[in-house]
């Protein structure tokens, strides 16, 4: 009988990070022989989905990086020591910033989709560096919706869906991808209940829709005429609570104005919806008890992506679904994993942003730049071209469009630097790879916390020793910082005392330094680690940066988080405390839904309806022609990155984690393969205007005429135990265009891509 241990920890597969107990075992002991729900997570309860089961093939994976590696003129990678790699990373990083500002340094990634603590200190080589354009998979995703969030809300909502009456999902199929705590006992609560209703938005009838009352099978790229139309019926044909809009809202007016003048009958034979569907899905809205509206990638890389974002915003503000059970609320975060944008609006409604990229002028929003635009910043000869970049946690030559470009633009650099687990596409492009440990074997924590009106944090103990020489990314970054000289040695050595007398003791010598030497705010994170992290248990110490955020967190919002009982001039430092000490998160505020309007950061605390910019994309919409130009001769569309049931983006590499049939092949309707003469597991070659592949064709009897899919996170080498290198699946982001974007933020457009689909024959 095998020794095991079993530990609680939590999924990193999904932002939800469900919790989990794993139990260790086999031959080395470090493998997940047994993964199931943790009964005493506070939001998950036991839940877990078929993914998470297969996490071993995360943390034992053949392509992990157990040395820092070199990249030498002829393309092979040598492994050299740590001493050597952080003395001349610093060197050229210094060097970049020297000859050509820190401007021209770029940096994408920041924490995989269960690490963010890595991410906290990578903010202090980035500030010393002076280093100003900064991005991450959140901007090539969740920007639009960030945009529209930050202009009507002034901060971060979310939507109470467990307890709304009717629910609704633009673009989203959380049976397949999760994204909402216990997605599947959610559908089938919902299925069971009859005053509930559910309402989809999908043009593939997908597994959620099973579980619809309403499925609003729209045209693919057509969401937002489907949106405007329930939007206008509400506003024609239903009573509005004009005196709860006119207590909380500005511009009202104009937005009941607006709509008035939309066609419902137009715009629903536009999209493709019956007329009375639209009528059943506007009249559950209206006359809903509480309503709730989740969106995700569908509609948030779609053509119109902002503007969907904000159409699914108003359908919940205009019929006063703020602030009460079932509805949204505002989020309160220890840290913003998708900051408040503060861009502001000229007098017409116009962006005025006030920082752009260089080279191809895209706009920062939430201090981020679009991903999609990374390959034309990158791969150019632009005098003001960027000359080093520095990726974390990412694998941007796989994920992002026109890889190969990005692949390019990142040889040209002059200097180039990966931090990650595993040798990823990206990896291989870089002059050094710094090898991180595994989100199992650090101090862990994710800061997508968005539950309301309780909201959990779970700081997660590291279950294995680190493999190999692998470090955490906060140990890398901290001596990087110091091959800079950025920190003087006296400096720490004070805190470091302070901090071994209490953490009274440590604030207020910390309080003392930074207000003799203001600089060091901008590395906060390093001092912390550095100081406070040596009197902390061994490893624990990159856990540091939490305690700073916890004291930040308490003072921000002291009457929520004093109802989840940290109180008293010790709260953050108590909170800090709770959360190394649980094993399966803790409750750090209770908000109540009473305080939902003095949270609002916006004049007389009352949202703000009108966005000019994006009510002039209404008036386009009036035109009632074709989303995006479709170029001649590709008459389909490709869905580039469907999730499934065993996808998981770039975290698991070895294909044989994947279980079941058609998980990775091209899916397409029984009338497209009819048309083309293809059967089941028929080669076929797929083409867009950026590339072509030869695929394995699956016919899908839920896919709409016309619409193709293939999964995300496929088309990667892996090393198996042989030694092999094996490829599997579909490498999509040599097929998607970095043109095809959102016109406002950038964001792809990666569920629209024109192409076609020929027989191999």
């Amino acid at each position: 009988m095998e020794d095991t241990n079993t530990y609680k920890t939590a999924c990193n597969l999904c932002f939800v990070n469900c919790g989990l107990e794993v139990t260790l075992g086999g031959e080395d002991g470090r493998q997940f022989i047994k993964v199931k729900g943790d009964k005493d997570h506070p939001k998950s309860q036991g839940y877990i989905c078929n993914k998470a089961a297969r996490l071993n093939f995360y943390q034992n994976d053949n392509n992990r990086i157990h040395s820092p590696k070199k990249r030498m003129e002829d393309g092979v990678y040598v492994d050299i020591s740590w001493e050597q790699a952080i003395q001349e990373i610093g060197s050229k990083l210094k060097s970049v910033q020297e000859q050509h500002g820190g401007e021209r340094i770029l940096f994408y990634g920041g924490g995989g989709q269960g690490n963010h603590l890595g991410a906290t200190y990578v903010a202090s080589l980035l500030n010393a560096l002076d280093v100003r354009y900064r991005g991450n998979p959140a901007s090539q995703e969740k920007t639009g919706h960030t945009f529209v969030f930050s202009q009507m809300f002034g901060l971060p909502v979310h939507s109470d869906i467990e307890k709304a009456q009717v629910v609704m999902f633009s673009g989203k199929n959380p049976f397949m991808s999760n994204g909402m705590d216990q997605a599947r006992n959610f559908l089938r609560e919902m299925k069971r209940d009859p005053e509930r209703t559910l309402i989809v938005l999908d043009p593939r009838r997908t597994e959620t829709t099973d579980y619809a009352d309403i499925h609003l099978a729209i045209k693919p790229g057509f969401d937002a005429w489907c949106l405007s139309a329930i939007l206008a019926q509400i506003v024609k044909n239903h009573d509005l609570p004009l005196d709860w809009l006119k207590a909380h809202t500005r511009g009202y007016e104009e937005i009941i104005e607006r709509f008035s003048k939309v066609s419902v009958k137009d715009y629903a034979e536009h999209c493709g919806v019956p007329l009375h569907t639209i009528e059943a899905a506007a009249e559950a809205i209206a006359n809903a008890s509480s309503f709730s509206l989740e969106e995700d990638l569908g509609v948030q890389m779609a053509p119109h992506s902002t503007l969907n974002s904000y159409l699914d915003l108003l359908l919940s503000a205009i019929t006063g679904q703020y602030g009460k059970t079932g509805t949204l609320g505002p989020v309160l975060q220890i840290a913003e994993a998708l900051p408040t944008d503060h861009t502001p609006l000229d007098e017409e409604g116009n962006l005025l942003v006030v920082d752009r990229l260089p080279v191809t002028g895209a706009p920062i929003v939430s201090g981020l730049y679009p991903g999609a635009v990374l390959a034309d910043e990158i791969d150019t000869d632009h005098q003001d071209r960027p000359r080093a970049m520095i990726l974390e946690s990412t694998n941007v030559v796989h994920s992002l469009p026109e890889s190969d470009r990005i692949a390019r633009g990142l040889r040209n650099l002059d200097f180039s630097l990966a931090i990650d687990v595993v040798m990823t596409e990206t990896a291989r492009q870089c002059d050094y790879v710094l090898p991180a440990s595994s989100q199992y074997e650090k101090w862990e924590a994710t800061y997508f916390q968005r539950h309301y009106p309780k909201n959990i944090f779970h700081l997660r103990r590291p279950m294995l020793e680190p493999a190999g020489d692998t470090l955490p990314e906060a140990e890398i970054y901290a001596r990087i910082i110091e091959q800079l000289g950025i920190v003087d040695a006296s400096t720490l050595d004070q805190l470091t005392a302070a901090a071994e007398e209490g953490d009274s003791r440590f604030g207020q010598v910390l309080m003392e330094i930074l207000s003799e030497q203001p600089q060091l705010k901008r590395v906060m994170s390093y001092l912390l680690y550095r100081t406070l992290g040596q009197t902390l248990e061994p490893g624990q110490d990159v856990a540091a940066a939490l305690w700073g955020l916890c004291q930040r967190f308490v003072m921000s919002h002291p009457v929520e988080v004093a109802r989840a009982g940290f109180e008293g001039p010790n709260a953050g430092s108590d909170m800090f405390r709770a959360l190394c000490n649980s094993p399966s998160g803790v409750v750090i505020s209770i908000a109540d839904h009473a305080d939902s309007f003095t949270k609002l950061p916006k004049p007389e605390n009352k949202i703000q309806l009108p966005i000019g910019t994006l009510l002039r994309d209404i008036d386009e919409l009036d035109q009632l022609q074709a989303p995006v130009d479709t170029p001649e001769g590709f008459p389909m569309l490709l869905v580039a990155g469907q999730r499934r049931s065993y996808t998981a983006n770039c975290i698991m590499r070895n294909p044989d984690w994947i279980k079941g049939k058609g998980q990775m092949e091209l899916t397409i309707s029984p009338e497209d393969a009819d048309g083309l003469g293809l059967e089941e597991l028929s080669s076929a070659v797929l083409e867009t205007q950026n590339g072509r592949c030869e695929v394995s064709v699956s016919i899908d009897e839920r896919m709409p005429k016309g619409l193709m899919a293939l999964p995300n996170g496929q088309g990667m080498d892996f090393v198996n135990d042989a030694g092999e290198v094996v490829k599997a699946g579909y490498w999509i982001n040599k097929l998607t265009s970095a043109k095809l974007i959102d016109k406002h933020i950038g964001t792809p457009l990666h569920k629209h891509v024109p192409a076609r689909l020929l027989s191999a024959g």
